[in-house]
């Protein structure tokens, strides 16, 4: 029997790692996302609209969406939120970054929902420290 509930205390800890690994590529393509729609963005305009139109070089659109997303990552990485909750905000702020970044190019406005992010962090920082 013991050799049997390790077993099984193995298969809950293997099975804890795999939901971990799956949410951390949904977290990853959530991330990327400003980048991949600048990219789709750009072909439709240039490719199927054939309408040439201004748009940021794409070195920039990958440092600015990572220049977002990984802080915005971390900082809700350390938030006291449920894990859908966390999707849920993270896609609704970075719908706001696509928006202003990708669309009308207004970069001072695109970066800031990380503003409220780490003073929502702040408030949270004695809870967490008290829970580690």
């Amino acid at each position: 029997m013991n050799a049997l509930s390790k077993l099984q205390e193995k298969n809950k800890i293997h099975s804890k790692h795999q939901r971990n690994a799956s949410w951390s590529t949904v977290w990853t393509f959530c991330i990327l996302s400003p980048l991949l729609f600048s990219y789709g963005y750009e072909f439709y305009f240039s490719v199927i609209k054939s309408i040439e139109i201004e748009t940021i070089h794409p070195s920039i659109a990958l440092f600015g969406s990572l220049g977002f997303g990984l802080p915005l990552a971390a900082m809700g990485d350390l938030m006291l939120f449920r894990r859908v909750s966390k999707l849920f905000l993270l896609i609704i702020v970075e719908a706001w970054f696509i928006w202003f970044w990708v669309v009308n190019q207004l970069s001072w406005l695109a970066f800031l929902p990380l503003i409220p992010a780490f003073v929502m962090l702040q408030l949270q920082l004695p809870k967490i420290k008290a829970g580690k």
